[in-house]
């Protein structure tokens, strides 16, 4: 099943998938071509991909941490704006909802839990396209900015200040015009 709703967009949009064996490859591969995306391929074809199309990155959740901040810091780190950024989605089978704190601080731009279903998820999707998202660049980090899962009011006194100097980056994603960032004072 195909949703229609985000078919148009994700269908101009590319999907490359990590997984940590093929049988969580295939399933995440069929998982991305349900979403409606144009083209899904797996890691190893990464480099076949044109380099001027917007593409998620989905990444299985089984994979060990260390291979995920090594995708999203080699995303993040390129010097093509496709790819810097880029939508890096986890994609987590089971466990506990609380999970999703460390998945986002470590800078996936959404982490979604196969249980939800379709709908849901390919919502969630979409979601990435289309819209002014908030990126961060700091010293260790640059990604979404991670304050978006935090339930603290940004006015809150209680709330702490950052320890860092930072630059802000507005960023929108549109499958058929490409990525465009400004800055934000």
């Amino acid at each position: 099943m195909i949703l229609s709703d985000t078919t148009n967009m994700l269908a101009d949009c590319g999907a490359v998938t990590f997984a940590p064996n093929d049988v969580s490859a295939s399933a995440l591969g069929t998982l991305a071509t349900k979403f409606g995306f144009g083209t899904v391929a797996n890691y190893t074809q990464f480099a076949e991909l044109p380099k001027n199309r917007l593409t998620y990155f989905l990444v299985h959740g089984l994979l060990p941490d260390g291979a995920k901040q090594r995708i999203i810091h080699g995303l993040r780190s390129s010097d093509h704006i496709f790819r810097r950024f880029a939508p890096i989605v986890c994609f987590v089978t089971t466990g506990p909802r609380h999970q999703i704190v460390p998945l986002v601080q470590m800078g996936f731009d959404e982490v979604l839990f196969v249980s939800d279903g379709i709908a849901d998820m390919s919502h969630k999707l979409s979601e990435q396209l289309q819209h002014e998202l908030l990126y961060v660049e700091a010293e260790h980090y640059f990604g979404p900015d991670r304050r978006r899962i935090e339930r603290v009011d940004p006015n809150d006194p209680r709330r702490r200040l950052g320890g860092s100097e930072c630059r802000r980056i507005r960023v929108v994603r549109d499958p058929r015009m490409g990525i465009s960032t400004m800055d934000v004072a």
